[in-house]
C-alpha cells in the first residue's frame, strides 16, 4: 500500500507502508521484484524518499542492503505526530 505526500522542503514524498513477503516466499527475490515496481513508479513520480517504522530492524535492514540512505541518522529528521487529545487542547476546541 503506498500514496503520495507533499512537504514543502523536500517536494513530493511516496509513502510506502505494508511492504512485505510472507515468510514462506521470503529468499525468492519476490521482495526485490516488488520494489523495482515501487521504484518504476517512484521514479516517474519523482519521489525519491520513503518512511519505514523504527521498530522494523528487518524492513531496514532490507532496504539498507538494497543501497538506501537512512535519513534520520544522515540528515538527523524525525517524524513526528500529535496525538488528538493533545491537538485537541492546543486548538482551544472541543
Amino acid at each position: 500500500m503506498y500514496c503520495f505526500t507533499d512537504d514543502p522542503w523536500i517536494g513530493k514524498l511516496f509513502y510506502l507502508e505494508d511492504f512485505y513477503v510472507i515468510q514462506a516466499y521470503q529468499g525468492l527475490g519476490i521482495g526485490a521484484e516488488m520494489l523495482k515496481g515501487l521504484s518504476q513508479i517512484a521514479t516517474r513520480n519523482h519521489c525519491m524518499h520513503f518512511l519505514v517504522i523504527i521498530w522494523n530492524q528487518v524492513s531496514t535492514d532490507y532496504y539498507t542492503s538494497q543501497g538506501v540512505l537512512g535519513l534520520s541518522s544522515e540528515e538527523s529528521w524525525h517524524l513526528f505526530r500529535f496525538n488528538r487529545e493533545e491537538l485537541v487542547d492546543m486548538s482551544g476546541e472541543e
